[in-house]
């Protein structure tokens, strides 16, 4: 491949994949959390990204009770490129246990497509039962503010390869958001490996997986940013 092409088709693929990575995320540490999580919530979101360079993309995100589990969804799109994971869990004994997993990415036409069952999701999650797990159990965790030693989890990314990331949460507030203020728990996160990268996620803090916005940074300089433009949250699922 040209090295212009790379270069064209690295950012887009690869903030997509970093944001659901928040989604470079989680599992192993719940054990360093305390107090009860939040049970899930379905709700239907779209978001902003802002990518230096590109167009915005528009992402679709969507929670909902799928009989005895639940389905998280993400996709998005523009002019060419596209990209959409899934995945299935479900709630046992108030704990998260992973199903499934799908994704699927196209650039121009090119693309490729992953799965991951339950038998590879059995130690560690995907990514976005991961994303889930972590807003649910963001603020009771004990790794609070900017001098706490960080948290660390484990989750399973998008090819099975298990990864891990380091967190810190950065506190419980309201933010106000295009689509309106709620309340709000922000978690910093990184991989060991590359401290210079930084995601700032901040959570809806009583709807699990539901983002307000985010933030990627790299050596100090911001070459993302995701706000929340609307959403519709349920008030009769079962809880």
């Amino acid at each position: 491949m040209p090295d212009s092409m790379r270069h064209r088709r690295c950012p887009p693929l690869a903030l997509w994949q970093a944001l659901l990575s928040a989604a470079w995320l989680i599992l192993a540490p719940l054990a360093a959390t305390a107090g009860a999580a939040q049970p899930p919530v379905a709700f239907e979101a779209r978001y902003r990204l802002t990518l230096d360079g590109w167009p915005d993309m528009t992402i679709a995100h969507r929670l909902s009770r799928q009989s005895d589990h639940w389905q998280s969804r993400m996709q998005a799109e523009i002019s060419i490129a596209r990209a959409r994971e899934t995945s299935r869990f479900r709630m046992v004994d108030g704990n998260v246990e992973a199903l499934l997993y799908t994704s699927r990415y196209s650039l121009m036409g090119f693309g490729e497509r992953f799965r991951l069952d339950a038998d590879q999701l059995a130690t560690l999650p995907d990514r976005q039962t991961a994303l889930f797990s972590l807003a649910r159990r963001a603020p009771t965790a004990a790794c609070r503010g900017k001098a706490a030693t960080p948290c660390t989890i484990g989750y399973l990314d998008h090819k099975g390869a298990r990864k891990a990331l380091d967190y810190r949460v950065l506190g419980l507030d309201s933010r106000a958001t295009p689509a309106g203020r709620f309340p709000a728990v922000t978690v910093e996160a990184w991989s060991p490996d590359k401290p210079e990268r930084r995601l700032t996620l901040t959570f809806h803090r009583d709807v699990p997986g539901l983002l307000l916005g985010m933030s990627y940074r790299r050596d100090g300089e911001r070459r993302s940013r995701l706000s929340l433009v609307n959403v519709s949250i349920a008030d009769d699922q079962p809880r």
